[in-house]
């Protein structure tokens, strides 16, 4: 999870409307806005899936944020967080979790065959290496998010 904070010279309703502008249901995004009565703001973003698999290709950040009025001229604290999709954590603990049951399975001597070390040597593998993509993935789709938001907040 990476947070992003900054201050803009509009008040939290300027600053919701410019989003649900701009990213509302035409583009391929899910904005959700909640408005609270102490001039807050709260939303989450993130891209419309079409298709299953691209939940790993494209769909695998969420962004929430907050949208907050600082003070008696139109100023807004703004809160951005960004986290990991929950389908792309647990296609990542569900390779190292079977990984490390076949691993087990043979320490147990459950099953001596050395198919099953090699099997749990892949999984365990797959999921590291799986893990290292997202990782570089998330860090790439953060500094779009930003860019687009920038560019959509006016900052």
């Amino acid at each position: 999870m990476k947070a992003w904070k900054f201050k803009v010279n509009n008040s939290p309703k300027e600053l919701s409307e410019k989003l649900a502008s701009s990213l509302g249901a035409g583009n391929r995004f899910v904005l959700d806005l909640d408005y609270d009565k102490k001039n807050l703001v709260q939303f989450k973003l993130r891209k419309r899936m079409l298709l299953a698999f691209e939940i790993m290709a494209r769909n695998n950040i969420i962004v929430k944020g907050n949208i907050l009025k600082s003070g008696p001229h139109n100023e807004a604290d703004v809160e951005i967080t960004f986290t990991h999709h929950t389908l792309s954590k647990l296609l990542i603990f569900v390779h190292l979790i079977l990984g490390l049951g076949f691993l087990a399975a043979l320490i147990m001597e459950t099953n001596s065959s050395p198919y099953m070390l090699l099997a749990g040597g892949i999984l365990i593998g797959a999921g590291f290496f799986l893990w290292l993509h997202l990782q570089k993935i998330f860090e790439k789709n953060v500094q779009e998010y930003k860019a687009l938001l920038s560019n959509v907040l006016e900052l």
